[in-house]
């Protein structure tokens, strides 16, 4: 390997090409906070791998009424080898090789997963920052999956034993924390909605998902016990923790009022925030509940 290549590989840049692997691809800002480098820096770096051919990208294209669309970069098999060999990142962690396939320059639901991936990087610094926290693994709704003789969304489900359309779930991501010090392990489900959907209809068609139909299949979800089963690999879970991240306060407000018919009982199961302050510290006091006479805010995880 070139001494020009070895000597960018860094401790920061290990850590930001592993999340270019964990979740596929990375634009700039979001390889520069998970790595913690500036974002001139990053965007060097990155130019310099995809150079040497470690690092394919796709966006970066003009779109009609969007104008330049984000370039994200993702690893090519040569970039995989790299990181494999020359990182001390356990293979059971660092995962196989997963080449990613451009079949277009860029499509309507990128910006919805890349504001997905935003939420999973504040995650990572978050867990970063409290040394006592550890990522399992984490779940993607754009990543696909063999089951039985079908490809599916990772992260697909079912609310109850009946394996039927109408009671299929699929997360935007899920993922699960680890406490170092105790062994204790917690299972998070992640909605990041971008205010595109209605919160209640009096009348729902087969492709259409109001909020509130949303809310209630995971409540069937906690009730049916099917997730333990679905992540038992990954721990013994007798809950787990919905959490909804939107754009504003009003549309929190305005989704908490319309939940009230739902299950009071289950409304501490749910946590809900805006994206600006999830990219703030994800694991802080910033969560309200579901319950709309809650005024509480809740941290996510207890500090040490």
């Amino acid at each position: 390997m070139p001494d020009s290549v070895r000597l960018t590989l860094t401790e920061n840049t290990i850590v930001g090409l592993f999340c270019i692997q964990r979740y596929r691809f990375l634009t700039i800002d979001q390889f520069a906070r998970s790595s913690g480098l500036h974002r001139i820096t990053s965007a060097k770096k990155l130019r310099l791998f995809e150079e040497q051919g470690f690092l394919g990208h796709f966006g970066n294209t003009g779109v009609r009424g969007y104008g330049k669309t984000p370039k994200a970069y993702f690893l090519t098999r040569k970039g995989w080898e790299l990181l494999s060999s020359e990182s001390a990142i356990p293979q059971e962690l660092l995962g196989g090789c997963k080449e990613v396939k451009v079949e277009a320059a860029w499509s309507p639901q990128m910006y919805h997963r890349l504001r997905t991936v935003d939420l999973l990087i504040a995650l990572e610094c978050a867990v970063a920052n409290r040394p006592h926290l550890s990522i399992v693994k984490t779940f993607l709704e754009y990543r696909r999956v063999k089951r039985g003789d079908r490809i599916v969304p990772e992260t697909t489900d079912y609310v109850d034993t009946t394996e039927s359309p109408e009671n299929k779930i699929i997360p935007d991501a899920a993922f699960v924390l680890e406490n170092r010090e105790s062994k204790r392990r917690a299972l998070y489900f992640l909605e990041m909605d971008m205010a595109t959907e209605r919160i209640t209809s009096s009348y729902t068609s087969a492709n259409q998902t109001v909020l509130h139909q949303k809310f209630s299949h995971y409540d069937r979800y906690l009730k049916s016990f099917r997730y333990t089963n679905t992540y038992q690999e990954y721990g013994e879970f007798r809950a787990f923790t919905m959490l909804f991240v939107t754009l504003n306060e009003t549309r929190i407000e305005n989704v908490r009022a319309e939940l009230q018919d739902l299950e009071e009982s289950l409304s501490d199961y749910y946590r809900l925030t805006t994206f600006e302050k999830a990219l703030g510290d994800f694991l802080g006091a910033i969560w309200k509940s579901r319950s709309i006479t809650d005024v509480s805010v809740y941290p996510l995880v207890r500090e040490t």
